[in-house]
C-alpha cells in the first residue's frame, strides 16, 4: 500500500450531520436573502448541487456545472453571485464549525500514516469550494500540507459515488488502484472506490448507509480500531 484517501464529512472530522446542514443552509440562504427569497434560493442551491453530483464527464469542472445551473433566470449578475459565495465561505462558514468535533484516534492516524511516508489525500465529495474545504480540514485538527492533493469542487470533473471521480483522482495522484486504500464513513459514496480495485475502509463511527448497501469493504471498524489497523501497517 502506497496512498491512503481520506473521507472529510463524518471520517477526518466527526460531525452531526443534520445540524451542519441546517448551520449550513441557514447561514447561506440569509446571506443571499438581500437578492433571492429563502425558497427561490434553496430551489437554485438543490438544483445546482444535484447537476454536479450527476457530472461524469472531463468537460466541465464541477464548480462550472454549478455555476452555469444556479446562474440561470437570476436578478444577480454572475460577478456578484461570486463575490456573495467567496465572502460566505470567507466570513460566516465558520458557524458551521459549531457542528463538528475532533477525533483524536484520526489526528494521530494521519500523523503515523505520514510518518511513514504514505501518500496522502483528502478524497472529500467535491460538492464544495477550496476555502470551504480547507476550514474544514484545520477544524478536524489537521494542516492541509499533510495532504498531497484535496479534492474541491474547482478541480473535480465528477463526483462521488460516480467512478470517474476516482479515476480522476488516482490520475492526478498518479496512484495505482491497487495500491491505493480509501478510508470513509458512506457505504455508497465511499465504498465505490472499490469498483476500481481501490482497497476500502468502512469507518463505522458515523456511518452512513442510506440505501442499504450490501457490498462489504475490505476492512471495518472504528476510529479507535483503525488507528491500530494503521500502527499495524
Amino acid at each position: 500500500m502506497k496512498t491512503i484517501l481520506f473521507d472529510l464529512d463524518g471520517t477526518l472530522l466527526p460531525m452531526n450531520l443534520e445540524k451542519f446542514m441546517k448551520l449550513y443552509i441557514g447561514a447561506l440562504t440569509e446571506k443571499f436573502r438581500p437578492y433571492l427569497t429563502p425558497d427561490r434560493f434553496k430551489e437554485k442551491l438543490w438544483t445546482a448541487t444535484k447537476l454536479m453530483i450527476q457530472n461524469t464527464g472531463r468537460k466541465r469542472t464541477n464548480e462550472s456545472v454549478f455555476m452555469d445551473e444556479f446562474l440561470k433566470n437570476l436578478p444577480m449578475g454572475r460577478e456578484l453571485v461570486l463575490t456573495t459565495f467567496h465572502q460566505f465561505y470567507k466570513n460566516e462558514f465558520h458557524v458551521v464549525k459549531g457542528s463538528t468535533w475532533q477525533d483524536l484516534n484520526m489526528i494521530e492516524s494521519v500523523s503515523i500514516l505520514k510518518e511513514k511516508e504514505y501518500q496522502l489525500a483528502i478524497a472529500t465529495n467535491p460538492l464544495f469550494p477550496r476555502e470551504a474545504v480547507l476550514q474544514r480540514v484545520k477544524w478536524a485538527g489537521l494542516y492541509p500540507e499533510d495532504f498531497q492533493f484535496i479534492t474541491t469542487f474547482e478541480l473535480m470533473h465528477a463526483a462521488k459515488p460516480n467512478t470517474e471521480y476516482y479515476e480522476e483522482l488516482m490520475e492526478y495522484l498518479d496512484a495505482s488502484p491497487d495500491e491505493t486504500m480509501m478510508v470513509g464513513n458512506d457505504a455508497l459514496e465511499d465504498l465505490a472506490a472499490g469498483n476500481l480495485g481501490i482497497q476500502t475502509y468502512l469507518l463505522t463511527d458515523h456511518l452512513l448507509n442510506k440505501e442499504n448497501q450490501t457490498v462489504s469493504p475490505n476492512q471495518e471498524g472504528n476510529s479507535k480500531e483503525f488507528l491500530e489497523f494503521v500502527k499495524a501497517f
